[in-house]
């Protein structure tokens, strides 16, 4: 999204036309909506497969060395504040049924949930990549209209920030939302299209 107001502030300050910057702002936005899409689906997956592998080593481990990690779930339980008596019911239980002592030991021990492995990392990219294609539209609407070129920029520039805060904090996920991200974004596409519009300026006053 960065890129894509960068170049829309550098055409519009090089005086090309409306049309020729939605045409670019368009692409931009089908662009890094593929990117993020990928970027997203690479990044799950390759935690999966982590995933798995940690799942496998702690599956060998339970095969081949029970007592020790019988003991080491078994201290995990007691500082999460379970008595002696509930640890040895607990284990008594985990150890007739290697399945469920194996999602315990990944969840107490390394705070992972088999369950994760189910999800499919193409349905959790690509709502990813339609958000950012969506939210890079909004700043492409300014240039359909019958506006002067600094007002199309100056509203472009604004709605585009407010789509990169949206973005950059998570705003949309309350558990994972953060501030300081959605201030540093709005700072770096602040200073992109501050520096690309000039070069378009530059560029512009060359022709």
């Amino acid at each position: 999204m960065i890129e894509g107001i960068a170049a829309t502030s550098a055409l519009n300050g090089a005086g090309v036309d409306f049309r020729t910057i939605l045409v670019a702002g368009f692409a931009f936005a089908v662009a890094g909506g593929l990117s993020m899409f990928f970027s997203s689906y690479l990044s799950r997956r390759t935690e999966l497969d982590s995933l798995r592998l940690d799942m496998a080593r702690e599956k060998m481990e339970i095969e081949t060395e029970p007592d020790e990690e019988r003991i080491e779930l078994a201290g995990i339980l007691q500082k999460e504040g379970y008595t002696q008596n509930e640890v040895d019911v607990i284990m008594n239980r985990l150890s007739k049924n290697k399945e469920l002592w194996l999602r315990e030991q990944l969840r107490h021990e390394l705070h992972l949930h088999i369950d994760e492995l189910e999800s499919n990392p193409i349905g959790r990219s690509i709502p990813v990549g339609v958000a950012f294609f969506l939210l890079a539209l909004p700043s492409l609407v300014p240039y359909l209209l019958d506006v002067s070129r600094t007002s199309a920029l100056l509203a472009s520039v604004a709605l585009s920030l407010v789509a990169l805060f949206v973005l950059g904090s998570r705003l949309f996920i309350v558990r994972s939302y953060t501030l300081r991200g959605g201030l540093e974004s709005v700072s770096i596409g602040a200073v992109a299209a501050l520096l690309l519009y000039g070069t378009g300026l530059v560029i512009g006053a060359l022709r």
